[in-house]
């Protein structure tokens, strides 16, 4: 049975459901586990401060709020995310590389273009990834946040992502900052914040959850 075979996320990104070739540890599971657990933390802190993440992506503020301050805190709370994500990736894969027969790159979590057989999981990653990239190496001008409207108490922005201002750093194996974008149409990437909750709230649970039942075989 190959992997793709599988809806197991973890035997669509290896090509096989052999599963482990040696114990999972305690300690493997505890440190995936406490990974994990900061990457729902930071999503969590970027929920909290939207309207509606998943619909309209909203930043919600007092209407006296100055526009700089949040600017920053949302930078601040999308880099923790991304960076946490990261984070969590790297650690699976270490993992892996410790518990199977084979080398698992960083490619495996980074898709080329043209690999349309990976798991949507590294392929809607892999934009989450490139501004990880840019946060660390780069400048991320290509992200704004701007003011949508306000009411009598509240002001609301948008976080907003230009592709054509996008150049974060090439890593794993992306030929150039377009790999990161490859895999999802120009305009679900505009408004970030409910990009994010779309990965998070079904792509990144199901990963956590099929990583769980690899483990166990």
């Amino acid at each position: 049975m190959s992997g793709s075979a599988s809806t197991n996320t973890l035997d669509q990104l290896l090509g096989h459901t052999k599963g482990p070739s040696s114990k999972i540890t305690d300690r493997d599971l505890v440190r995936a586990r406490s990974s994990a657990y900061i990457v729902h933390g930071n999503f969590r802190d970027l929920a909290e401060m939207c309207d509606d993440i998943v619909t309209t992506g909203l930043v919600k503020t007092s209407k006296d709020a100055d526009d700089t301050d949040v600017e920053n805190e949302v930078y601040r709370r999308v880099h923790n995310y991304v960076s946490s994500l990261y984070s969590y990736n790297e650690h699976i894969r270490e993992i892996l590389n410790r518990r199977l027969g084979q080398h698992i790159g960083k490619r495996y979590f980074l898709p080329g273009k043209d690999n349309k057989a990976a798991p949507d999981y590294t392929k809607r990653g892999t934009f989450l990834w490139g501004l990880r990239n840019d946060f660390q190496h780069g400048d991320y001008w290509c992200l704004s946040v701007e003011k949508a409207n306000q009411d009598q108490d509240h002001a609301f922005y948008h976080l907003r992502f230009e592709k054509q201002d996008f150049n974060a750093t090439p890593k794993g194996g992306i030929e150039d900052a377009s790999g990161y974008v490859a895999h999802a149409p120009d305009g679900e990437y505009e408004y970030p914040l409910p990009y994010i909750a779309h990965f998070h709230r079904n792509l990144f649970n199901d990963f956590e959850s099929d990583f769980e039942s690899w483990c166990e075989r």
